[in-house]
């Protein structure tokens, strides 16, 4: 074009904006500005939806202000609130606020959705009710983030009353509304409901069904809501990021390793394997399940990453007991100009604690202190106490505990207290489980500890002093469990489980095993132990038979030969009327 207005290049400033190239559009409008063309107000309300940075943000607000734009007109104004808000200058975006001349209701939900941000629930609340007050008529985003920051904050009587505004203004309508009132009735345990609520509406999309299958997931639902993710893929409702978001999350929090991979499968058909939160929140799933291989490999093909997928990497592979490799990822991180958090300095003080690396440790807690202003806090000071431990340093450990950490020095005691028993340091041990006893004598980790120190120690009577003193203060044990998904049926187990349906052909696996074990090593030559009546039921009522009956017959195998051949019947096995499938018996 031989001659462009404002007009031509708004144009193409919103067409590089809605592709997401911020760096070309400012390009162009400081090109625009050079050759003397002048641009308008909605010039700036184009850049600032598209900026994503700070310094670019601040360049776009400093032009409106010499323009005029940014208190004069509404749209203008509106844009920078939401920019800063982004950007997370909270601070900056009230400023713009307050200079505005002319509010709007855009306005009043910019200011609401500021305040819910940066955790401001009263002023939530305070802004909505001014906002009602002055005659602005509310819509499905202002009652959306009130609803959301009820949600936040669990004020469940704030949240029925504005579920009643919704149903006398028909605004439950709205998916968007539907969609976080699903939300607040989840948070209340009120999930039938939110089930009502839900198989009440004419026509579901994408919004309505993401937040039902978060209820049916946090509720501890998730056949349900992997259920409800099929029939929505079914009926046309295609997912979003946060629909696989939500889903990989709960998968990895039960353990589904199967249903899992098949959504990773079905990521990359939909064509989400380059979105960040997608490919995030598969990292934070692969870790949990304790597959870093796929993990790694998919990190590693993601070309451009943020902060939060750089920390869910360093974490997973903290978590997972990859110390060094997490450094390097740290590292690497730095390296790449990426400016860290305080959940970065937790990954990284955590990856040091497994190496009990404390001058590393302590280099970096510097650096976040000197370079990018990070002050730790009280979770990374636990985190140098368990470092300490780790290093055999206990009264160092200790030390800190009772100068840094007063508020939390119960878990901090703790994580010293089982690196001295692992390390066998019972002297050091039987003094902070002392401590821990003044601190939480309700706990029954302190008695514990001090009962099997007096026994290593060879002081029955104290050791019989610390089991009545446990039981007459009624402190227990808290229960430990495991648990294992076969065939869409998961099972719990707890330590000496006896009561479950699988348990017999459980031990007599696992009896078969501990054999196989001992026949590795050439300790013995028997094939099963005398005595064992553990009881296998197969498909025929008539017959019942032991181990020992399993066995029989068998002499001249290995215990190898043996428990396979076991192990292709358990298929035909089934235990008090249960089924109990293959990969069941080899577990």
């Amino acid at each position: 074009m031989p001659l462009r207005d404002t007009v031509a290049y708004n144009s193409m400033i919103s067409g590089y904006a809605q592709s997401g190239r911020a760096e070309e559009a400012l390009r162009l409008v400081r090109r625009m500005r050079e050759l003397g063309v002048r641009p308008s107000a909605f010039t700036f309300s184009i850049v600032s939806s598209a900026v994503c940075s700070a310094p670019h943000g601040m360049q776009v607000h400093a032009a409106a202000v010499r323009h005029g734009s940014a208190q004069h007109n509404a749209v203008v104004g509106n844009t920078l609130v939401d920019m800063y808000r982004r950007v997370g200058l909270l601070e900056y975006a009230m400023r713009v606020f307050w200079s505005m001349n002319e509010l709007d209701m855009v306005s009043m939900n910019s200011v609401m959705s500021v305040y819910k941000d940066d955790g401001q629930s009263s002023a939530v609340f305070e802004c909505f009710r001014l906002t009602r007050s002055h005659g602005f008529s509310v819509d499905e985003c202002s009652v959306s983030t009130v609803l959301t920051a009820c949600t936040d904050i669990e004020d469940l009587a704030k949240g029925d009353q504005l579920l009643a505004l919704c149903v006398k203004t028909g605004l439950l309508s709205n998916s968007i509304i539907c969609s976080a009132v699903i939300g607040l009735l989840s948070m209340s345990d009120r999930l039938p409901d939110a089930v009502r609520l839900f198989e009440g509406l004419t026509k579901w999309d994408s919004e309505t069904c993401n937040a039902m299958i978060s209820c049916y997931a946090r509720t501890g639902l998730m056949e349900q809501a992997l259920g409800l993710f099929v029939i929505a893929l079914r009926n046309a409702v295609l997912p979003t990021e946060f629909t696989f978001a939500s889903v990989l999350r709960w998968s990895s929090c039960f353990g589904l390793m199967e249903q899992g991979t098949q959504i990773h499968a079905l990521v990359c058909k939909c064509g989400f394997e380059d979105d960040m939160i997608v490919a995030t929140a598969l990292i934070d799933m692969y870790c949990k399940l304790g597959s870093l291989k796929h993990a790694r490999k998919l990190f590693d093909s993601v070309c451009v990453k943020d902060l939060v997928l750089w920390n869910t990497m360093i974490i997973g592979l903290s978590q997972n007991g990859r110390g060094r490799e997490a450094l390097g990822v740290f590292w690497w991180m730095l390296d790449c100009g990426v400016k860290p958090d305080r959940i970065t300095l937790f990954g990284a003080l955590s990856a040091c604690s497994l190496g009990g690396l404390v001058n590393e440790a302590m280099d970096i807690i510097s650096l976040f202190k000197a370079k990018y202003h990070v002050v730790p806090g009280l979770e990374h000071y636990a985190c140098v106490a368990d470092m300490l431990s780790r290093a055999g340093l206990f009264r160092e450990a200790e030390d800190l505990v009772q100068h840094k950490l007063q508020k939390c020095n119960t878990a901090a005691l703790l994580n010293i207290l089982e690196a001295c028993m692992i390390q066998g340091d019972f002297a050091m041990a039987e003094s902070i489980a002392e401590n821990m006893l003044k601190l939480k004598p309700r706990s029954s980790l302190p008695y514990t500890v001090l009962a099997r120190t007096y026994g290593a120690r060879c002081k029955w009577e104290s050791m019989a002093r610390m089991w009545r003193s446990m039981e007459a203060l009624g402190a227990k044990k808290a229960g430990e469990c495991s648990w294992l998904c076969i065939k869409n049926e998961i099972h719990v187990f707890t330590s000496e489980e006896i009561l479950h349906q699988g348990s017999e052909a459980t031990y007599a696996v696992l009896d078969l095993l501990f054999w196989d074990m001992m026949d590795e090593i050439s300790m013995m030559d028997c094939i099963h132990a005398p005595g064992c009546v553990d009881i296998i039921h197969t498909q025929d009522p008539k017959e019942t038979r032991t181990v020992s009956e399993w066995s029989c017959g068998y002499h001249d195998l290995t215990v190898r030969q043996l428990k396979l051949r076991i192990v292709k019947q358990a298929s035909t096995m089934s235990i008090k009327k249960k089924p109990l499938s293959q990969e069941g018996a080899e577990i």
